[in-house]
């Protein structure tokens, strides 16, 4: 089996401010990552982490430059995806040193291990807080799993695929796309879906295919499944999720408590 770890909406902000004026993100990713290494003998092997999106809460420089400080602590090689609040272009300059990260155009990737085919699919609009597949991303995701057929796939995207009855994050998720359901349904292997966006634990269903979200690093979304509500943060509900996948996948919640 492949490990993967797996966190998510880490919302740096240039040194010395605070998330809404409040949350310390930064000491949360912190504490995070050491609370990882820590748990690795116990969980390991693992052969990656992976953040899917919304790296930064500004997109700009001082709060790239913040999460490179932070970053160089990780405990295993990590890969990421941009998300609503990340810049597509700050963020290309941030990992320009990271053999992943394409030079130009959407930040997609692709990473070959023992077991399974990880993919990462930018789903960034710019200047808004949905998400979209563009027609470039479903012309790689398309030719891409032609090259993978029959190969186990845990494919990494920011905005869920699906509605989480979060209303005011189901206002602001991925737009519908039939030819993305299209492309991960035909794909003639086993598939996961992972996301983030909501900073909650929450599973569901796409293309006839499992989704994951991910919890954030520092807060989460509140629970509040009404219709017509705003968006409130509760501090200090975090955690990570551990793929263990191959040809048998599971999905293991990594809760805050496991990281003391």
């Amino acid at each position: 089996m492949t490990r993967i770890l797996h966190i998510s909406d880490l919302h740096i902000m240039p040194e010395g401010q605070l998330f809404h004026g409040t949350i310390d993100t930064a000491t949360a990713l912190q504490d995070m990552l050491s609370g990882l290494a820590r748990l690795l003998p116990a969980i390991g092997p693992v052969e990656r982490l992976v953040i899917s999106g919304d790296l930064t809460e500004t997109g700009c420089d001082g709060a790239y430059d913040h999460l490179r400080a932070i970053m160089a602590t990780a405990p295993l090689p990590w890969r990421a995806i941009p998300g609503n609040h990340d810049n597509r272009e700050t963020m290309r300059a941030f990992a320009a040193q990271e053999g992943w990260m394409p030079d130009k155009g959407p930040i997609n990737w692709r990473e070959d291990l023992d077991d399974v085919t990880t993919l990462g699919l930018d789903t960034l609009v710019e200047g808004a807080a949905h998400g979209e597949v563009s027609d470039q991303t479903l012309e790689w995701l398309a030719a891409t799993l032609r090259d993978l057929a029959g190969r186990p796939l845990l494919v990494f995207m920011h905005h869920p695929p699906f509605a989480t009855g979060i209303s005011a994050m189901d206002a602001i998720g991925l737009t519908p796309n039939p030819r993305l359901e299209a492309v991960l349904h035909d794909h003639d292997g086993p598939v996961q879906i992972a996301c983030g966006h909501v900073h909650r634990m929450i599973t569901g269903q796409f293309a006839g295919r499992q989704v994951t979200i991910a919890p954030g690093t520092s807060h989460a979304v509140g629970l509040n499944l009404q219709t017509q509500t705003g968006v409130h943060f509760v501090p200090g509900h975090c955690g990570a999720v551990l793929h263990d996948v191959g040809h048998s996948c599971q999905t293991l919640h990594i809760s805050s408590d496991d990281l003391r």
